[in-house]
């Protein structure tokens, strides 16, 4: 049961990434030339989740932004509200629900940061040939 929710958890996370990265490169495809796209590919493969303030390339910001917002809805916003119920309903204190929350995003988030490096590995060596 366990590795069948880590699976749909994987694809989920894989599928948000290829999703993110298809729309971002078609939106940018006309202002970005193919060396440009595979520069920025690089860049972003550095560090995947790094904090998007002072960034000067459009495309990385796009990127980064759009799956910081899944990461944040899926994986924090949601359960946090199913912890924190489950901690109302049965009368825990509050910080298991936060502590939960936590636990669930800091897993999450090195799972993604994994599967983005993945991806932008595959994408450069599409794009190379």
């Amino acid at each position: 049961m366990l590795k069948l929710f880590l699976n749909t958890t994987d694809k989920f996370l894989c599928n948000s990434v290829r999703s993110v990265f298809q729309k971002t490169e078609a939106q940018y495809s006309e202002k970005i030339s193919k060396e440009k796209l595979i520069d920025e590919l690089n860049r972003f493969k550095e560090n995947p989740l790094e904090c998007t303030l002072g960034m000067r390339s459009e495309f990385q910001k796009n990127v980064k932004t759009k799956i910081k917002l899944i990461l944040g809805i899926f994986f924090v916003f949601i359960p946090l509200l199913v912890f924190g119920t489950f901690s109302y309903l049965t009368h825990i204190d509050i910080t298991f629900a936060i502590f939960s929350t936590l636990a669930v995003a800091l897993l999450v988030s090195s799972r993604m940061e994994t599967i983005a490096k993945r991806y932008v590995n595959l994408r450069e060596l599409e794009l190379q040939h």
